[in-house]
């Protein structure tokens, strides 16, 4: 039981990096924010929006983690 889990996680893990490898072109911002924004403040804009994300995704990590490690059957 534990050493699936522990694939399972491997396996999202790896998703995960891969995805985030690869996705480099949906690092842009919106339309309006490219506008208003400078283009020397681009790239900080871009890491800020990834460090806002961050705190959402690990939570819902975390619930599914519990969720999935909990569950009945």
């Amino acid at each position: 039981m534990r050493s699936s889990v522990l694939r399972v996680l491997v396996a999202v893990l790896l998703a995960g990096l891969c995805f985030l490898a690869l996705a480099e072109p949906s690092f842009a911002q919106c339309a309006m924010c490219r506008a208003s924004v400078p283009q020397v403040f681009a790239k900080n804009l871009n890491v800020a929006v990834i460090v806002l994300l961050a705190p959402p995704v690990s939570l819902f990590a975390a619930i599914f983690f519990i969720a999935f490690r909990n569950r009945k059957g």
